[in-house]
């Protein structure tokens, strides 16, 4: 850090990331332990609570801090450096975030503007579940008992349908436990999301569907039981409510859907899926005149990004079963096949939001009702027969141009493949 930078952050004042000290107290484990278990920050010794530089003794203030941090499970990365003003030494330790919660004889601290509390236990699970050092889905709560026969059934029956495994019925139990749906003879939290009518348990898992004016909200619906049934009853409410518009293709019209269904199924079983369940409040579907918001409690898992999104599930038990029973078709591919269904589409566009807590898929209507010039060149084109090599040498564009809008022309049903490999070719749906 150079001179101007420290002077900088000494006339920004203490906030969040930042605090000063004109000495090392007896509690200053607590402090860095505090800001590992947050965003990370600086403490700046030698600087009275007002910004006034005193400076300290440097020598004093690192052996205080080397031995206050020794009860700091695990250890917070942290390094120093020393820097002087106009003769006054000052002391700079930088500390990191922490990968997991740091604690001091069981009890985690956290910085909260200037200050630093202790959590709660709840407070504790939320936090490591939200940084992915616990599985809250893999924690035994209930009697295995408590779980419907029906619902096992029935997702043995998908089990059975959509990945050709059969279970023998005394092998179910096994299988359950292989799956973390039960630990030591208890339903877990992913088994009772999967197995019982989970609101009874946990209140918030749920989707609500709010109608949305610029005044505010007009009306809502909640939709609950086991998680598989609650995306499928949001997803039945929402394609209810989406409009079909006239679409033109040349002289024809054709009816599509303002936003693209599977694109929706998707959002809606990413959003049970990955949403942190040990924060109390329930999936939100936003419906605007113009949009539609599904918003997740919980924001991405550390290391995974919007646009190159890692399978790095927060509920890996309640991923597995999902994808089990046919839910979830491919891990980490999410994401990128509601981008692919929305850039087929010529009604829609979609915008992901990651924030801290949140995450939220938009899905927005774009005005146009009308296929564009190159759409209805093609179509023109493949009344004849004609292979995409050919199709983009006639129009002078790219044939990975031409493929994707031959594949928004299928989803319309306004053209269909023929053959298979070089002889494939496309041609007008009749």
């Amino acid at each position: 850090m150079d001179l101007e930078e420290l002077i900088y952050l000494i006339q920004s004042g203490e906030s969040e990331v930042l605090e000063f000290k004109e000495s090392a107290g007896k509690n200053i484990h607590h402090e860095i332990a505090a800001f590992a278990n947050s965003d990370g920050g600086k403490i700046i010794f030698g600087v009275s609570d007002t910004g006034r530089i005193v400076g300290t003794d440097v020598k004093e203030v690192i052996e205080k801090v080397t031995s206050s941090v020794q009860p700091i499970l695990p250890p917070p990365p942290i390094k120093t450096e020393k820097i002087s003003i106009d003769d006054k030494d000052l002391l700079v330790i930088s500390i990191e975030k922490g990968s997991s919660l740091c604690s001091i004889g069981g009890i985690v601290y956290l910085r909260m503007g200037t200050g630093v509390r202790p959590l709660s236990l709840q407070e504790i699970v939320m936090l490591s579940s939200e940084m992915g050092t616990i599985n809250w889905d893999e924690i035994p709560m209930l009697p295995k008992d408590d779980a419907r026969p029906d619902y096992i059934d029935w997702f043995f029956e998908k089990v059975r349908e959509t990945r050709g495994k059969s279970i023998a019925d005394d092998n179910r139990s096994r299988y359950l436990r292989s799956a973390r749906a039960i630990n030591n003879d208890k339903l877990t939290n992913a088994g009772i999301l999967f197995f019982t009518d989970a609101t009874e348990t946990i209140a918030h898992a749920k989707i609500r569907k709010v109608g949305m004016s610029e005044d505010g909200p007009m009306w809502s619906e909640e939709y609950e039981g086991p998680v598989w049934k609650v995306v499928e009853d949001a997803y039945e409410g929402l394609i209810r409510d989406i409009k079909k518009i006239d679409v033109v293709a040349g002289t024809r019209r054709i009816k599509v859907e303002e936003y693209p269904p599977r694109a929706i199924r998707e959002a809606l079983i990413n959003a049970v899926c990955h949403r942190n369940y040990t924060i109390s409040a329930d999936v939100k579907i936003l419906v605007y005149p113009d949009r539609f918001e599904i918003k997740n409690p919980g924001g991405l898992m550390p290391g995974v990004d919007i646009r190159d999104p890692e399978h790095i599930p927060r509920n890996p038990s309640l991923s597995n079963l999902l994808y089990d029973s046919g839910y979830i078709e491919r891990y980490g591919f999410g994401i990128k096949m509601i981008e692919e269904e929305v850039a087929t589409h010529p009604m829609c566009s979609v915008e992901f939001k990651a924030a801290p807590s949140t995450f939220t898929v938009i899905f927005k209507k774009v005005v146009s009702s009308s296929l564009d010039d190159t759409d209805n060149q093609i179509l023109k084109l493949i009344h004849v027969p004609m292979k995409s090599g050919e199709i983009a040498s006639r129009l002078n564009v790219s044939k990975n141009t031409v493929l994707r809008r031959i594949e928004k022309l299928e989803k319309l049903g306004l053209a269909e493949k023929k053959g298979s490999g070089p002889h494939t070719y496309y041609t007008i749906k009749k």
